[in-house]
């Protein structure tokens, strides 16, 4: 139970920590400290989402475990998001000779951005479509939380800070009421 009750704040921690991210951001980039709480982020998110990983798999073990993986392949790509805004701001590197410096590294720019990047949303979407599918949250989080996790990319792609910040705090606050909310594990 208290592995439980953890899992569920990490629902809390993670999201919050990378709503914070935006005030942070410099003109649309990410910045040392936007990256760093990026980066932080997920560790305790997915902690999280490993609980609802354990609550999903009683009803769907085929379907929960391969989205544990896409939420790992997800991490990985959140966390080189957040690592790329961390390093660009930390050695002053422009936009433009950042994504030109990625040029030279095509399959590893492509596997760590293009794949692994836009996975974790998709994993957020998934699990929502879950929940909604075997009724252990209610419908409104579930719903929520698709619709959060739709525009979760758009919102990024769009590099505008109020967009983003808007975008993270409704993340924040599906995460927490699919938590608050869930039934317990069997």
């Amino acid at each position: 139970m208290r592995v439980s009750r953890l899992n569920d704040l990490g629902l809390v921690i993670g999201p919050a920590l990378f709503a914070l991210s935006p005030a942070f951001w410099k003109d649309g980039h990410y910045g040392a400290v936007g990256g760093m709480l990026i980066a932080v982020s997920t560790v305790p998110w997915v902690f999280g989402l490993i609980g609802q990983y354990d609550r999903v798999r009683s009803r769907l073990p085929l379907a929960a475990g391969l989205w544990l993986l896409l939420v790992l392949i997800g991490m990985f790509g959140t966390v080189a998001f957040g690592l790329q805004g961390f390093f660009e701001d930390v050695f002053g590197v422009d936009d433009a000779s950042a994504l030109a410096a990625f040029d030279g590294y095509p399959a590893a720019g492509t596997v760590m951005f293009l794949l692994a990047g836009p996975t974790f949303p998709l994993a957020l979407l998934l699990l929502g479509m879950m929940l909604w599918h075997t009724r252990l949250s209610p419908r409104a989080c579930s719903g929520l939380l698709v619709i959060a996790a739709i525009a979760f990319p758009i919102a990024r792609v769009s590099l505008d800070d109020r967009a983003s910040c808007d975008l993270d705090e409704r993340l924040m606050t599906d995460s927490d009421r699919v938590s608050v909310r869930a039934e317990p594990a069997p």
